[in-house]
């Protein structure tokens, strides 16, 4: 009984401390669009690649923001539209690191 007990213990001890550790190693920004034309009236897709990073932060063309891992945007007129992404290694987003794409709009 004492080993079961043992046991227990040490896997709970490991359990603890490996899911509380914070990312390891530096962010790094990533993300890509479904597509990088689209047609007026479609919706571009955002998908978030991005390693080491707690929160992130997607700033769209019409200056709204989203925080989900992922996100959309349906564009209102033709042209080319640019989307920042940043991301933190913390929830307060104060170490923060960014990039920005740009995708286009046809008739």
């Amino acid at each position: 009984m004492r080993r079961i007990l043992a046991a227990l213990s040490i896997v709970c001890l490991f359990l603890i401390g490996t899911s509380c550790t914070k990312t390891k190693g530096p962010k790094e920004v990533c993300f890509y669009f479904s597509k990088s034309t689209i047609k007026l009236g479609d919706t571009v897709y955002l998908f978030n690649c991005s390693k080491n990073m707690v929160s992130n932060l997607w700033i769209l063309p019409d200056g709204s923001t989203d925080d989900s891992r992922h996100s959309a945007f349906k564009p209102t007129g033709t042209g080319t539209y640019s989307v920042w992404l940043r991301i933190g290694g913390d929830y307060a987003m104060t170490d923060t690191i960014g990039k920005s794409q740009t995708f286009t709009v046809v008739n």
